[in-house]
């Protein structure tokens, strides 16, 4: 079996600042550039699966110095293997949770189709014939048009926006952790389907932004298919007391998205409620995280997020994954474990 490893921005950043000569510290780039290796091996050892993540190019479009040198850092670790869509994932956790909610057997299927688009268990070989261009090389992508990048952009604000808005009511209304937590769950889907939800999509509308326009309808279109999905399933989305019941439901707060999205939250809440002020981009983390942690071996992730989920939710040990920060300590302990892995069993 594959050890599927998710590399955050910092660790595809770095490596690619190396290649691109961008690391003026000798001792930094060196690793840096022996890392790429070691994990490139790796890959082509079937030992481990690098897939991408759509934020991966999301982040790279802010330093057009090293967009390109991060694509290609990306391709030959990932050679096509990528992650579905975050709402896509968290579309179908939602239907599960729907189906335990009325008593129903999940479909049978291979569990690797919820996160990813193809089995990230198979041999790095059936990728390559797909990847590699007439000449061998891997294939270029071309930087995204700025309006792109714009609805990027707001994607990204979105989230910031989101977790703003959970720390300051919870700054002027203290809570104790497990109060902390579900108000964290009801705010999340609150902002994903609820009032506050509706009321983004209605402000976004009446704005003279063609983009924001667009993104509202594409919203709106998002929240309709949904709710046809959950009537297909048997959720009574025109019954108001059946409705309540599944969106305050265990099983929908219980869903990996849900659990981690809103745990990680309601740490931040907690730590921004002792006084430790939190970067912006701290919030933007927390569902990337939450998107691929459940579906992960080993992680990478800055040290504040590593001291959150390990030291203060214990994910690693709950969704059996090994975390690393940037640390040198950590990418150290991080290279090591990547040049040890043993070789895999072939696959059938």
């Amino acid at each position: 079996m594959h050890s599927i490893v998710y590399l955050d921005q910092c660790y595809l950043s770095n490596m690619a600042k190396a290649q691109a000569g961008y690391i003026k510290d000798e001792e930094q780039a060196k690793f840096w550039h022996s890392l790429f290796d070691d994990l490139k091996k790796a890959v082509l050892d079937d030992k481990i699966a690098c897939p991408e993540l759509e934020f991966h190019m999301t982040e790279a479009r802010y330093d057009r110095r090293i967009e390109e040198q991060i694509r290609q850092v990306i391709d030959e670790l990932s050679w096509g293997l990528e992650f579905r869509p975050w709402r896509s994932i968290l579309e179908s956790q939602i239907e599960n949770a729907a189906k335990n909610f009325l008593g129903k057997q999940l479909n049978e299927r291979a569990p690797w189709i919820v996160a990813f688009q193809s089995n990230p268990q198979a041999p790095v070989e059936s990728r390559m014939e797909d990847i590699l261009g007439s000449k061998g090389r891997i294939n270029v992508h071309l930087s995204l048009p700025t309006e792109i990048v714009a609805q990027d952009r707001e994607l990204k604000l979105g989230f910031v926006h989101q977790a703003e808005r959970l720390l300051k009511t919870y700054s002027s209304n203290p809570l104790g952790w497990s109060e902390l937590l579900l108000e964290s769950k009801r705010s999340f889907w609150d902002g994903f389907w609820g009032k506050q939800a509706r009321q983004s999509i209605t402000q976004q509308v009446q704005e003279d932004s063609p983009l924001s326009q667009l993104t509202a309808l594409d919203r709106y279109n998002e929240l309709v298919d949904l709710w046809n999905r959950l009537r297909n399933i048997g959720i009574n989305t025109d019954d108001p007391n059946m409705l309540k019941n599944f969106m305050e439901s265990q099983q929908l707060f219980d869903s990996p998205f849900s659990d981690i999205n809103a745990s990680i939250w309601a740490a931040i809440g907690e730590c921004y409620l002792q006084g430790r002020k939190m970067q912006r981009g701290d919030f933007y983390d927390v569902p990337i995280l939450a998107t691929v942690l459940p579906y992960c071996d080993i992680t990478t992730t800055d040290r504040t997020m590593k001291e959150i989920l390990v030291k203060t939710l214990h994910f690693d040990e709950k969704y059996k994954v090994k975390i690393f920060s940037a640390t040198k300590a950590d990418r150290l302990a991080f290279q090591k474990l990547i040049r040890g892995l043993p070789s895999t069993e072939p696959y059938s």
